[in-house]
């Protein structure tokens, strides 16, 4: 975690390489060079997700807008209770990279567990630029959150990892009342996985190229700069921060300066470090049931791998 005595602002002082060097999760790993382990993310989280899709029972592509890439996947809607609950994973990728295709293992142990499981897509940059992805995850959250009303179930759950971990910290600022009559007690919690909690420090580095934020854009859209209306509609959620070990430091200090705000203001929040794996191996590990990270979203929607496994014994016997 984050040292006490490490400046917040120094990446002010940073050149442009150092601050590519400091945002490069790749650059941190300890099992391969950056082009290795990026190859083999892409490689395995495909492959991994093609067996899913051929498994679990899916709707695919469902529209949420009008963009082409406002899309999501649907996992096990059709074949759980009406009052399950929702968990809604945004994935990474520097807004500019990957897609929800890659990330569908997710869904193995959730929907096992009972969650109707779903996997959003948005529009990547140079296409879109932040305010408007974040304006399209916005919609489909809408989308989400009219469905979770319709079933009636029991509750939605976040979780982002890298950039989808910045989205989904901006949907907990949301005012969902006004924008679809769904009141704060509908999203009851949320996991942010590596999260980027202020965009400002990418502005100089080669991962805004694409992007083009402004000062202002990338402030305007840092979960940290609408931290007190996070913090007004989670009083009753459930927020879990994860930081890998083998995180850069600037993950680190980013996720401890989330969780000091959002502690002090009484939210309940755990700041989890995740022990001998990198910012690609913590979202792989959301494949296993016994990965802690798994465990606490199972937990906090209130269901029980162990019960599921003791029913099918029983129904095989």
């Amino acid at each position: 975690m984050e040292d006490q005595n490490y400046d917040k602002h120094l990446w002010r002082k940073w050149s442009r390489e150092e601050l590519d060097y400091q945002y490069s999760p790749s650059r941190w790993c300890k099992q391969g060079s950056p082009e290795e382990v990026i190859t083999h993310h892409v490689q395995w989280t495909a492959e991994e997700s093609k067996k899913v899709r051929e498994d679990i029972e899916c709707e695919l592509n469902i529209s949420y807008g009008l963009a082409d890439g406002q899309k999501m996947d649907i996992f096990s809607a059709n074949t759980l209770p009406a009052e399950a609950p929702i968990f809604v994973f945004i994935h990474g990728g520097y807004w500019q990279a990957m897609s929800k295709d890659d990330y569908s293992y997710v869904a193995r142990p959730l929907t096992k567990a009972g969650a109707v499981t779903i996997l959003m897509e948005y529009t990547l940059a140079p296409k879109a630029n932040i305010e408007t992805i974040v304006s399209e995850v916005q919609q489909g959250m809408k989308y989400i959150l009219n469905m979770a009303k319709h079933r009636q179930s029991r509750g939605v759950y976040l979780c982002g990892h890298s950039a989808g971990g910045q989205l989904a910290a901006m949907m907990l600022s949301v005012d969902w009342m006004s924008e679809c009559m769904a009141s704060d007690s509908l999203i009851k919690g949320a996991i942010i996985i590596s999260g980027v909690f202020d965009l400002r420090p990418l502005i100089p580095s080669p991962i805004n190229d694409p992007l083009k934020m402004t000062e202002t854009s990338a402030w305007e859209n840092s979960p940290m700069k609408v931290m007190g209306e996070i913090i007004r509609h989670s009083k009753n959620r459930k927020i879990v921060l994860a930081v890998a070990e083998h995180d850069p430091k600037e993950f680190h200090r980013q996720t401890q300066q989330a969780f000091q705000a959002l502690s002090e203001a009484g939210v309940s929040v755990d700041c989890v470090l995740s022990p001998g794996v990198d910012h690609f191996g913590i979202v792989e590990k959301l494949l296993y049931e016994d990965f802690h990270l798994t465990q606490m979203a199972v937990d906090m929607m209130n269901l029980n791998i162990a019960e599921i496994d003791k029913q099918m014994e029983k129904t095989a016997v």
